[in-house]
């Protein structure tokens, strides 16, 4: 019933999407064509990095351009919509409100391998809902967050693309002002993350294995212990591309942990493991959709898998 479910929201998510894709085809084969054109095929960026998402997450090959990224988290697989987002990781510095936010880009390739990213844009915490059960336990931060919009959380981040023994390689720096309402008004100021992501193709077999480890680090406005301080994860991850348009890809949150305010700063406890599976859907070289879901495979219930969508689209 689960698995049903599951096909059922990613298919939801991403028909919208795919009908686009077949209305535009016309304009995405001609893009194609503009990226196998000889001036393009020898930009290195495209010779180090082939994966499509990675592409289009890392960026254009244009000197300047523009960046937008859309992301809407929902509520779970049997409510979508549902103003709740369950923390099925028992994270601290979750989210646990539906919310939608999209950030404006603007990018500078300092060479072929390295680009800078300037970023800000708008945060809705539950968008659709302005009622909440009055019996849920998060009805206090519903209350306080519902309809808000605010500054999407201003960014910096720096990005190196590369090739290290056949793997493809993503190395990003990047410092964040936090400004969503959830995480302010619980005391979170800002956060600095380090991400390495490893990816290695076979082929012409369509699989690519790889992953991801990342470090995240906050700093604080208030004098909250509760909250997280240092988030370090190794994610594995694995994708196979079914044709040109689509791919499906899994992530394992696999080794994350935390360690909070109230810890020593030596001691951290490990997050529950989760698993996200995602319907990849590539419109062109730089717009590329994710329709995908996040659940924990010991817990596989519907009101505990909570969906999502995102969007990476590069604009000139």
């Amino acid at each position: 019933m689960l698995n049903c479910k599951v096909l059922s929201v990613l298919l939801v998510l991403g028909l919208p999407s795919l009908a686009f894709s077949q209305a535009t085809k016309k304009t995405i084969a001609v893009e194609a064509a503009a990226t196998a054109a000889p001036d393009k095929a020898k930009d290195e960026a495209d010779q180090v990095i082939t994966n499509r998402r990675l592409r289009a997450e890392s960026g254009s090959l244009s000197k300047w351009s523009g960046s937008l990224y859309f992301n809407y988290s929902g509520g779970n697989l049997a409510d979508p919509i549902k103003p709740e987002r369950r923390n099925i990781l028992g994270a601290a510095d979750a989210l646990e409100l539906q919310n939608f936010y999209a950030d404006l880009g603007i990018r500078y390739r300092i060479t072929a391998l390295d680009s800078i990213t300037a970023s800000t844009g708008v945060f809705v915490s539950t968008p659709f809902h302005t009622t909440i059960d009055h019996d849920r336990a998060n009805r206090e931060a519903f209350e306080k967050n519902k309809q808000d919009v605010t500054v999407s959380d201003p960014a910096l981040k720096y990005t190196h693309l590369d090739s290290i023994l056949g793997m493809q390689s993503v190395t990003t720096l990047s410092a964040t002002l936090i400004t969503n309402p959830e995480q302010t008004k619980a005391g979170y100021d800002s956060s600095y993350q380090l991400s390495q992501t490893f990816m290695k193709e076979f082929g012409k077999s369509g699989f690519s294995l790889g992953g991801s480890f990342q470090w995240r680090k906050y700093t604080f406005a208030k004098t909250n212990q509760n909250l997280a301080e240092n988030v370090p994860g190794f994610y594995p991850a694995a994708e196979y591309v079914i044709n040109d348009l689509l791919n499906v890809r899994t992530v394992f949150g696999w080794q994350v942990y935390q360690q909070t305010r109230s810890m020593d700063h030596d001691t951290y406890t490990k997050r529950k493991v989760y698993q996200s599976v995602g319907l990849g859907i590539s419109l062109s070289r730089d717009v590329f959709l994710y329709p995908n879901i996040q659940f924990v495979p010991s817990d596989i219930r519907s009101d505990r898998t909570n969906v999502a969508i995102s969007a990476n689209v590069n604009v000139f």
